[in-house]
């Protein structure tokens, strides 16, 4: 059964990634098969809150918790984890709408109703993992102070009878003591 499924895999081709995913990746989706509802909804909550929250070891004590409360292993359910995270990164990555990524998971094994569950939830949660993933990724530095001059040199020889323009800036970032300095010579036309 899972050889038939690896070889359809290999032939299809997926929204949240442009090569075939390897059969660890599907073992694990087809984990979750095993999960009860409650049980998926709840699993699928603490996975989906890391691309919210960013906070993995808040993370870990969740999956340590919802392991002991379920009675499962902690590196099988890290295991399935994983694959979920490599499969939940690549569909936020690609901006994949509930729609695909029911489909890729039904593709790579998961039951209708339960790719159907997680869909949902990540309709539910789709706007505040993009905008996350949004400012994670738009971080830009602040600038504590800046310092500029502006200026023209000129030549004493009579190879250089034009001087040249400049501007120096003088930049300090935050959570640093070093200065930053820039030098920008205007050339003349």
């Amino acid at each position: 059964w899972q050889a038939r499924i690896a070889l359809s895999v290999s032939m299809v081709s997926f929204h949240f990634t442009t090569s075939a995913p390897d059969q660890q990746l599907l073992n694990d989706v087809q984990s979750l098969n095993s999960f009860n509802d409650a049980q998926l909804e709840q699993f699928v909550d603490i996975v989906l809150s890391l691309f919210i929250n960013q906070s993995a070891g808040d993370m870990m004590d969740r999956v340590s918790s919802f392991a002991d409360e379920q009675g499962i292993q902690v590196n099988a359910l890290k295991n399935i984890m994983r694959g979920v995270l490599v499969f939940a990164r690549g569909a936020l990555k690609a901006n994949l709408s509930p729609i695909y990524v029911k489909e890729d998971l039904v593709t790579l094994g998961l039951a209708e109703d339960k790719a159907d569950k997680f869909s949902q939830q990540w309709k539910s949660n789709f706007v505040a993992m993009s905008r996350s993933a949004i400012g994670n990724t738009l971080v830009v530095n602040q600038v504590v102070d800046m310092q500029w001059r502006f200026g023209v040199t000129t030549a004493s020889d009579e190879l250089q009878k034009v001087g040249s323009t400049f501007l120096q800036l003088k930049v300090v970032p935050p959570e640093t003591i070093n200065f930053n300095f820039f030098q920008l010579l205007v050339g003349t036309i």
